[in-house]
């Protein structure tokens, strides 16, 4: 089969492996060495590149139609835009359109089948990828990973862990690999998998408090799962989102809350259970809004109650729990009186605004009926007459 030659503006142009177009622009001692054709080609390609820097894609496709270059812009451009038919569509008229092997093969199928995926269409998708899974090639981990998403969207799990499976952990897709691995392997229920999938999100992205929140999620260890839960508080806490920790906060309190049951149990004279559940019913409605208030007291408690407990036992460990008892009892105090105080401190900010609102409406009347007096039509009526002895 005969090679076709390139087409003339592919002399200007340079493409990356991973698809990046680059324009060479030319010295005019270089444009001056240029033939006539290619001359006025440059020219028109130099207009075309005007439309491009001012991000007007269209406009330079309909200036000069059927330009790979052009293609490949609009593709990306569409693509980060989220508008995936239309990315989608420019990628098949570059697959059309390109003839003479300008674009690097793996890099652009890569992206057409990314492309399929964004747009619901896993087969096609799987089609371009599955020769790139067969040996190691420049896209081979990539291919991997997008058709083990692919998997997990058609809701294939087997499928989805066999691909994701074989990323190894030195690839940049290991770690969203192990995201969908964790979810796939809880679908599943192979609790062994998600533990696996979790810790090495832990290990690899340590900084990411969700990690934590799986690998408590996957372990039945109670010790296991407050470590980690803590952890997470402690990383939701540095990025301010106290919602996050008012959550796990219900998720730490039942398994505190068992390991004081369990010690108390094992007690044979009278002692008032600490109960952390008991506590925050009678001040429901105390400070409900106080994230930070709530959480400093309820690990102050648990820390305190999990002294008493590895401390004592017998009648030491019930003047430990009563000493405790008592304690809670003094801040449910403090917490009233600090309740009050603050609840107070609303109202008057209250009042004080109401008041603000109030004397800004009585200087809004009082400039309304100064503008009314002094405005020409009423200075007229009432000044502007002769007076009536005249």
């Amino acid at each position: 089969m005969a090679i076709l030659p390139k087409p003339g503006y592919a002399n200007f142009y340079s493409f990356s492996d991973d698809l990046k177009v680059s324009f060479t622009i030319l010295e005019k001692s270089e444009q001056k060495k240029l033939s006539k054709e290619n001359k006025k080609l440059y020219k028109k390609l130099l207009k075309n590149e005007k439309y491009i820097s001012k991000g007007k894609f269209e406009k330079a496709n309909d200036y000069y139609p059927n330009l790979i270059p052009n293609y490949i812009r609009l593709m990306d451009f569409y693509n980060n835009s989220g508008e995936y038919k239309k990315a989608l569509e420019f990628a098949k008229k570059i697959q059309e359109e390109d003839k003479w092997g300008l674009v690097s093969k793996p890099s652009f199928d890569y992206k057409l089948a990314v492309l399929y995926s964004r747009n619901g269409d896993y087969l096609s998708s799987n089609k371009l990828l599955f020769p790139y899974t067969k040996s190691k090639n420049s896209i081979y981990d990539a291919s991997l990973f997008q058709l083990g998403q692919n998997y997990f969207f058609m809701q294939d799990y087997k499928n989805a862990v066999l691909y994701e499976n074989k990323i190894p952990a030195k690839s940049q897709f290991f770690v969203a690999a192990q995201e969908i691995l964790f979810t796939s392997y809880t679908v599943m229920k192979n609790a062994s998998g998600a533990y696996r999938a979790a810790s090495n999100l832990v290990k690899f992205n340590p900084s990411e408090p969700n990690n934590y929140m799986r690998l408590a999620y996957a372990t039945t260890n109670p010790e296991e799962k407050l470590k980690n839960y803590y952890k997470a508080k402690n990383l939701y806490y540095k990025q301010n989102s106290l919602s996050m920790v008012k959550k796990i906060n219900e998720l730490i309190a039942p398994i505190e809350q068992q390991k004081i049951d369990k010690a108390y149990n094992k007690i044979t004279n009278y002692c008032k259970k600490p109960d952390w559940f008991k506590i925050r019913k009678r001040n429901a409605d105390l400070l409900k809004d106080d994230i930070t208030y709530w959480d400093n007291r309820q690990d102050d408690f648990f820390e305190s109650a999990n002294d008493c407990i590895k401390r004592y036992s017998g009648n030491n460990l019930i003047a430990c729990f009563s000493d405790l008892n008592i304690s809670q009892t003094a801040l449910d105090k403090d917490l009233a009186e600090e309740n009050a105080r603050r609840l107070e401190a609303k109202q008057r900010e209250e009042q004080n605004l109401l008041l603000q609102q109030q004397n800004a409406l009585i200087n809004e009347q009082n400039r309304l009926r100064y503008y009314q007096w002094y405005s020409p039509r009423y200075y007229d009526y009432y000044f502007g007459r002769y007076p009536y002895y005249w």
